[in-house]
């Protein structure tokens, strides 16, 4: 998206991990000889990447952008650390724009004093799609999407075995009541063994993995008459296809992000998620298709005029002459 803003351009793709460590003068110089220095990533605000390298940030001279990013919490995580919320800052007061993906995010950023800040969605919900014949679908039948978060996040030992197991009791009364098709979305690598899991419980499941492809995945979302998830982008994908969601949180995120999208009472606690509320929660989230699907056009509306506006002032910033 921003590249076909700024077309002709070229660009260098680098991990965020080399903003954490020291570098050496020439990794430096070669950064400061590009026009901008666009840095974004939906997880960027946690303990996971905070803090970044003081000198490395100080040392940037090219006008930083920092795009869509937003603020994560493991459920059961302690506050972030002073050092941590000082680099959060650091790089903020450094950089020339800023974008979050939720309201949230924007008033983490503000709690610190940075009050330039832009709410313009996480950029993946405006992916485009690319047909895919991985797996067929029952255009007879509603079909429903299930995501399980099996990446590590601080709850995962005491709770993703039960997830599984509810998630698999929840599916059997979905499939029973409404006669559904339910395909599993592999957002990671571990989670085959979720798919797996499930299967070994003769659940009639399919399973999509369109991994690197996340355009062929954003197809398969296109397709659903549901979602229910965990990982973030399962989310994001599932609003900016228009697809109703349940969503069961193991981060503060998941919350941040359905309210942001005026989903809020669509949340399961993981500590607390069972068959019944998943089900049920399904259940009257299919009842209100409707009138979800067009919330979610009104708004994917009015966030795609934010990203433009946010993408034309980086635009603008790129044209900047030079002093």
């Amino acid at each position: 998206m921003l590249c076909s803003h700024l077309k002709p351009c070229t660009y260098t793709p680098a991990e965020v991990k080399e903003l954490e460590k020291p570098q050496n003068p020439e990794f430096l110089k070669t950064l400061n000889r590009y026009d901008l220095c666009v840095i974004g990533g939906g997880g960027l605000y946690s303990k996971f990447f905070l803090p970044f390298n003081a000198q490395v940030i100080k040392s940037i001279e090219t006008p930083i952008v920092l795009y869509g990013i937003g603020y994560i919490r493991n459920l059961g995580d302690k506050d972030l650390t002073d050092a941590q919320i000082g680099s959060a800052r650091l790089l903020n007061t450094r950089a020339r724009l800023t974008s979050v993906r939720d309201e949230y995010t924007c008033k983490f950023l503000r709690d610190l004093g940075i009050q330039d800040v832009h709410a313009i969605g996480d950029p993946a919900i405006f992916l485009s799609s690319e047909e895919t014949n991985q797996v067929a679908l029952d255009k007879n039948k509603i079909k429903i999407g299930v995501n399980v978060a099996s990446h590590y996040w601080t709850l995962y030992p005491q709770y993703l075995r039960k997830t599984i197991g509810e998630y698999i009791k929840a599916c059997e009364f979905l499939i029973k009541r409404l006669d559904a098709e339910v395909v599993y979305l592999i957002h990671h690598s571990d989670e085959h063994q979720v798919a797996e899991a499930m299967k070994e419980k003769k659940l009639p499941l399919k399973v999509v993995d369109t991994n690197p492809n996340p355009y062929k995945m954003k197809f398969i979302y296109g397709k659903l008459d549901l979602v229910i998830g965990m990982m973030m982008h399962s989310t994001v994908l599932a609003f900016g296809s228009g697809v109703p969601i349940v969503n069961v949180a193991y981060d503060a995120k998941n919350y941040n992000f359905m309210e942001f999208i005026g989903q809020g009472d669509n949340v399961i606690d993981v500590r607390e998620a069972n068959s019944k509320k998943i089900s049920d929660l399904a259940i009257r989230t299919i009842d209100d298709s409707n009138d979800i699907k067009a919330g979610f056009k009104a708004l994917k509306d009015k966030l795609w005029g934010k990203q433009e506006d946010f993408l034309t002032k980086i635009k603008e910033l790129s044209t900047e002459p030079a002093f």
